[in-house]
Formats: structure tokens, sequence, C-alpha cells
């Protein structure tokens, strides 16, 4: 007899778990029903029409220094389909300008220092206290630390501050003084603890393959909503509901209830859950130990606003992919893609478009302003940067409240604790996405395929 399953969150982790079930059982397909709350599915992937094109909203392309994205896109056949950024050149901002990115920079790292000098971005003092991490002694206190710690200890505070939280903070809308290095920089760590220069350990890592030429990041003409609107349509024994409320999980004699708003109560022999952390803490209100785990997994808040000017009316040559903004620097912008720049099909010859982020961990400032007045203040803030003497002439707020799961030292532990609870008290119930194991699309369609693997093990136990 066919299992049924129930998968919660129709995000890219949800998607890849219903997929990667299907081709797990081929010859006896399970009975597989994904329940996503919003109006349609994809999560945070989101694309939409600006100024006449198809322009993504969150995520605008994936990692190709990881296997898993490439690979399901080869099972999916759309592989031929990518696109790669025009340009890999970038910008931080420094004291109200912008400078160059210095040549061989890793996660924000410099390796080579008199680029490091030539760049302006850190003072020479600076520049020569991160020099000094290829001949001072081994420091590493012996235990897990932040990202901030070891870039800190080993080449100095500006570094830190003008290059590495820019960068690393921006991808994971958070404080590098409080993320964990081995989660969200594990190249890092391991360079660090092979070497006691983190600089030479970078070098040895590129000179042993680790620094991979070709494309960085990938993505498709139609947008990012591409790859999960394919991978929704090659579901054959999937009944995707959208517009469908998750109240409660609970253990039930012949499996696992989900009941839901709006649908009769359903019982499945296992339930995936792929909704943020925060939420899922909602649907265990019988088990308050889950609950109180959950619920010590920390979100950051972030908006992107996508801006469309006249070409004419921006004289800054926008050669490049975009900027970093330093928290220094006491804007609200914390990063800005040149998006017509970097996909240059995103805009004609007569138009750019920017999207702009703001918000981060411990900066909710942006969440005073309605969406008119933010836009106004984002413009405001790059026109004094991007030398832009018109107004926008398209605006778009795309906000994306407690999206950002904060891998705080000790986050692994945290989510082992979990996962034995779960085990302990809902057994046949599995979490799983960002919240959890890996920040990213590839590392959530990763953690999909693990549990659906996870799953079929349990059902034929």
């Amino acid at each position: 007899m066919s299992k049924n399953i129930i998968i919660i969150g129709g995000g890219i982790a949800g998607l890849s778990v219903a997929y990667r079930l299907e081709k797990l059982s081929e010859s006896d397909p399970p009975n597989i029903t994904l329940l996503e709350k919003s109006g349609e599915i994809g999560g945070k992937i989101r694309t939409s029409s600006f100024l006449g094109h198809q322009i993504d909203e969150a995520a605008d392309a994936f990692l190709t220094r990881v296997p898993w994205g490439l690979e399901l896109c080869r099972e999916l056949g759309i592989a031929a389909d990518y696109i790669y950024p025009a340009s890999s050149k970038a910008y931080v901002v420094v004291n109200g300008s912008l400078r160059p990115l210095p040549l061989g920079l890793v996660l924000g790292v410099p390796t080579k220092f008199l680029s490091l000098l030539k760049s302006r971005i850190v003072s020479p003092m600076s520049a020569i206290r991160a020099g000094l991490d290829r001949i001072k002694p081994d420091d590493w206190p012996g235990h897990d630390e932040t990202v901030g710690e070891l870039i800190r200890r080993r080449l100095g505070p500006e570094i830190a501050e003008k290059l590495v939280d820019p960068l690393i903070g921006s991808i994971n809308a958070g404080d590098t003084d409080l993320l964990d290095l081995g989660l969200v920089a594990p190249q890092l760590e391991a360079a660090a603890r092979k070497n006691k220069s983190l600089i030479n350990g970078l070098r040895n890592q590129a000179a042993q393959g680790g620094d991979r030429t070709g494309p960085v990041f990938c993505s498709f003409p139609e947008g990012m909503s591409y790859l999960t609107n394919t991978l929704r349509s090659q579901l054959k024994h999937t009944d995707v509901q959208t517009n469908v409320e998750v109240k409660s999980v609970l253990n039930d004699a012949n499996g696992v209830k989900v009941s839901a708003h709006g649908i009769p109560d359903a019982v499945a022999d296992a339930v995936v859950i792929a909704t943020p952390a925060n939420v899922s803490s909602k649907f265990f209100d019988n088990f308050p130990s889950v609950i109180s785990l959950l619920q010590q997994i920390e979100f950051s808040s972030v908006a992107l606003i996508t801006l469309g000017y006249r070409r004419s009316d921006v004289l800054n040559s926008l050669d490049g992919s975009g900027m970093l903004v330093p928290k220094n620097e006491g804007l609200l912008i914390t990063a800005c893609s040149w998006a017509s720049s970097k996909w240059p099909h995103w805009a004609d010859n007569n138009h750019v478009v920017f999207r702009v982020s703001v918000g981060r961990y411990g900066d909710t400032r942006f969440n005073a302003y309605d969406d008119s007045s933010l836009v106004t203040h984002v413009a405001d803030e790059l026109k004094n940067l991007l030398d832009i003497e018109g107004e926008f002439i398209e605006s778009r707020v795309s906000r994306w409240p407690s999206s950002f799961p904060q891998y705080k030292r000790g986050h692994e532990t945290l989510v082992n604790s979990i996962d034995d609870q779960i085990k302990v008290h809902l057994p046949g119930v599995f979490l799983t996405g960002s919240s959890y194991r890996g920040l990213g699309i590839p590392a959530c369609i990763r953690q999909g395929n693990e549990t659906a693997r996870d799953v079929t093990d349990y059902l034929t136990q």
C-alpha cells in the first residue's frame, strides 16, 4: 500500500523533498500532499515584472561552487538555460565614496597585500597589521569562534569592519561578530585550522584547486522562479495545495495528524515541515520542549527595493556588479546590486535597474518607514553614492520579515537537540530548510534531498 506523506511549505526545500521522494520511489510512488500557506509556491524565490522585465525580488542567482543546485538543474533538463553575471567587479563604500574591492579577496579576506594597500579601503597601518598574519604565531583559542573573532585576531578590526562584515554580513543579513565561523564561512575556518596564518591557508587552498575558476553564480533569463516553477511542473505524484495554513502537527494512533484551516484533518505516515523555525514552532502546542528550542533560532528581517532610472540620469559608469556598505557608514543601505550591469537583459540601453538591500540583524530601522518613504530615503542615499541627477521612474518594495536565520555560535548543537526532541516526541516528523543546516538555494536543495532519504528510510523500516 502506498504511503501518505505531507510536506508543509512550498519553498525550494519543500519542493526538493517532494521531487526527491518521487525519484526515490518510482516503482511504488507515495501519495504526497504539499501544503503552502501563500497563494504561490517558491517561498523566498520570487520573480515579477519590473520595467517590462522579469526581475527577482530576492535571490537572483545560486552558487556554482557547490554541486546540489547544478545537479538538480541537470536532472530537470534546464542546465542549458544558465546565464552568468556580466561582471564580478564590485565596490565598497568608504567615507561616502566608492572604492573597488582589492584583488584576491576570499569572503572579504585580502590575500594580496599590495592590492589591499592600493585600494585605500583601510589605513596603511591596518593593511600592514593584516599582512602580519603571515608571520604571527598561531593564536587560536582552541574552541569554536565567530567570523568576527577570527578576523579581528588575525587581521585586525578594520579588515573585519570594512571588508569581511560588509560581505559575509550582507550574505547572511547578520553580524559577523555573532555568526558561527564553521557554519557561515567553513572555507575560512578550514584555512585557519590547517595553517597558523589565515592568509597562507587561503593561498594554499587556491593552489590546491580550492579557488576554482569560472562563474561563481548562475541564474536564468526568466529569473530564479524558473527553477521552482520547473521543479513543480515535474512533480507527478504530488498534490500541491496553496492558500492552506497549517494549525498543528500532532501524534495520532495511525501516524501524524496535520490540522489546517479550511481543509479536513489529515493523517500521514510521515510529515516533512519545510517552513522557517519560527513558523514551525507554532505547530507544536503539545510539546513545549520542541517549541522552546525552535524559538532559540533568531531571525533578521530585510527589504529589497528595486529602482529603475533613465540611464542618462545616472552619471556613474556602473562598471561592476554592485557595492557593499559597511555599518560604520551610517546608511540604511547595506548593499546595492547594479542589477542591469550584472544582468544586462534586465534593462534596455535607455534604463538602469538597481536592487537595494536594507536591514540586517540588529538593524530594523527600515521598518519605521512605509513603502513610499522607504523608497524615497533609499533613493536619496543612492543619489549621493552614484551621482544620480534624475528621479527614479519605477520602484518596488519587497519586504522579507524574519527571513534570515542567524547561525550564531552553538547553532549546530541547538539543531541537533531539536532533531533529538523531534525523534522522541514526534516520530515520523522531519524538519528541513534554511533554519537548520545551510543557507542559500543549493544548501536547501541538499537538505531536501537528505530529508527525502531520511523519510524513505523511516517508511521502509
